[in-house]
């Protein structure tokens, strides 16, 4: 009984984590656009707003062990949600490049916090037996979150207006911040801790790896905002039918993890992330504005979806004991810092398909060059678990 009890309550936290990824990223693709055209800017300049949504994460990053502590941690969990979501509801009323970046600095005020009560509701739920897999369980969730998110932002935009892409995220936030609510958390007597350290923000053994993740998510990020219209137009091939390029990305995705089932591929992590890695490249090389992309697509889900829980696990492996919620949150914070950089890049190349390939083909090698040389080494050294 106290099995099924502990689990019910772990899927819930997974499926408010999931809508929570999903109500964030469907503004992803679009908001530098809409944003551009609504404010008379060029999208080099509404871009900007990701490198302050990633900065908002990282001015909340050294409270979050005092939040998370001294307050009840379901409650801190809600209410940061229900904050991002206010912030969503606010892109309506945006008149000026400022007000753009406040209300993106406060999403990743918000979005940090949430996603950091997150995993700290995700492990006190979770029996002490099972938290290596729940942590991977957890993070599927997130990153399937995030593709769905991009997939639906990329088909209301272009079905629907923004309007209805805002309400759209506001009902998804709702949602989650509901099935949230009803996470049943153990009592924990209030721990007395400093107003600002790096427990639960930054794994400070996990530098190199993070550098790595950036380098890996970079190559996405790239291909997440609408200013590059050839990757949205089909990978059905001539069927007619406009569908994003992360629908084969979802599929690739989903591909890896019937893969990561089977017993050869697992305790493999350096032959897993090399696959991975190179599944990237060879994404990057094929992708054509003239071509299919449908393979690229199904490529580039694919190896995301084999090098995400491998990062996540060297992370967890490179902790000390009660470190395991720090591991999750570098992990967190270094692929969205790769992410953000990737849009903002996009924007700034505007419509240069070309030199955002060849950056994509160039940062996809350098990121594997750099797990075999540098974070494969030190994580061999420097794992204590």
């Amino acid at each position: 009984m106290a099995v099924k009890l502990w689990t019910v309550h772990f899927m819930r936290i997974c499926i408010a984590n999931l809508l929570l990824f999903i109500s964030l990223y469907v503004l992803f693709p679009v908001l530098s656009i809409e944003m551009g055209d609504r404010l008379g800017v060029p999208v080099a300049q509404t871009g900007v707003a990701f490198l302050f949504f990633t900065l908002g994460m990282f001015l909340i990053g050294p409270f979050h062990a005092y939040l998370v502590d001294a307050y009840k941690r379901k409650t801190v969990c809600v209410f940061s949600f229900a904050l991002m979501v206010a912030a969503t509801v606010g892109y309506a009323f945006v008149t000026n490049i400022t007000e753009l970046i406040l209300l993106s600095t406060v999403q990743g005020l918000a979005f940090g916090i949430a996603t950091t009560a997150g995993i700290t509701l995700a492990i006190d739920v979770t029996n002490s037996t099972l938290r290596s897999a729940g942590n991977v369980g957890f993070s599927w969730m997130a990153r399937l979150g995030m593709i769905l998110g991009i997939i639906l932002g990329v088909w209301l935009y272009q079905s629907y207006s923004f309007q209805n892409l805002l309400s759209v995220s506001v009902i998804t936030g709702a949602a989650g911040i509901l099935i949230a609510s009803g996470v049943y958390v153990p009592f924990r007597a209030p721990i007395v801790t400093k107003l600002y350290s790096f427990d639960r923000f930054l794994l400070l053994r996990g530098w190199v790896p993070a550098i790595n993740m950036i380098l890996i998510t970079f190559v996405p990020g790239l291909l997440i905002p609408l200013v590059h219209p050839f990757l949205n137009d089909s990978v059905l091939g001539n069927m007619g039918i406009p569908v994003p390029f992360f629908v084969g990305v979802g599929i690739g995705y989903l591909i890896s993890l019937l893969l990561a089932r089977l017993s050869f591929m697992k305790e493999k992590t350096l032959r897993l992330v090399i696959v991975g890695i190179g599944l990237e490249m060879l994404a990057m090389s094929l992708l054509d504005p003239n071509g299919s992309i449908s393979a690229p697509s199904v490529l580039l889900g694919l190896g995301l979806g084999l090098v995400m829980p491998e990062f996540l696990v060297m992370f967890v492996k490179l902790s000390h004991h009660c470190q395991r919620g720090t591991a999750n949150t570098t992990h967190l914070l270094a692929s969205e810092v790769g992410i953000s950089l990737g849009i903002a890049t996009a924007c700034y190349l505007d419509l240069d398909t070309d030199k955002m390939l060849h950056i994509g083909q160039i940062v996809a090698l350098v990121s594997l060059a750099f797990f075999v040389i540098a974070t494969y080494p030190y994580y061999i050294r420097k794992k204590v678990r």
